[in-house]
């Protein structure tokens, strides 16, 4: 018969073993990367949404002074087929309906934003873009009256 030996090792307290060192700094710096991206994110979010740089301000309405039955923001003319942009902002609304679109030459109507019950409790929009042919448009707004805000811009290519 083989003896066995088993040697004991000398209790020592837990966070003096080398891989439990190694355990507690992984988890350490992944607290401190955790805390950084957060912060970085939370910094991204207090920034405005900004309009490309070439586009006009179209109208900037305060929802909160009465409602809107589709009332024309804007009227532009195309001569030749372009890229229109609408860019829009909204802050800090909460409405029963809101809905932002381009009507055209046809009598269609291009939905930029359409929602029922939407709410931000900061800025929320976006850019909208289309290959437009020639032809008169009115950016058209119906919305029930709202906390908040709607910037409109626009431009084309």
């Amino acid at each position: 018969m083989k003896a066995i030996k088993v040697k004991r090792q000398i209790d020592r307290p837990l966070a003096q073993t080398p891989t439990t060192r190694t355990l507690l700094l992984a988890l350490g710096l992944i607290v401190i990367l955790v805390l950084a991206v957060s912060s970085m994110l939370a910094q991204g979010r207090k920034t405005r949404l900004a309009p490309p740089a070439d586009f006009q301000q179209a109208a900037e309405i305060d929802l909160s002074a009465r409602p809107y039955d589709a009332e024309t923001l804007m009227q532009f003319s195309l001569e030749e087929t372009a890229v229109v942009g609408i860019f829009f902002t909204i802050r800090d609304i909460d409405t029963t309906y809101f809905d932002l679109s381009l009507s055209g030459p046809d009598g269609d109507s291009l939905v930029i934003l359409h929602s029922e019950n939407y709410r931000t409790d900061r800025d929320g929009g976006g850019l909208w873009e289309q290959s437009l042919p020639p032809g008169a448009y009115r950016l058209v707004l119906t919305a029930a009256q709202s906390p908040g805000a709607l910037s409109v811009y626009w431009g084309y290519r």
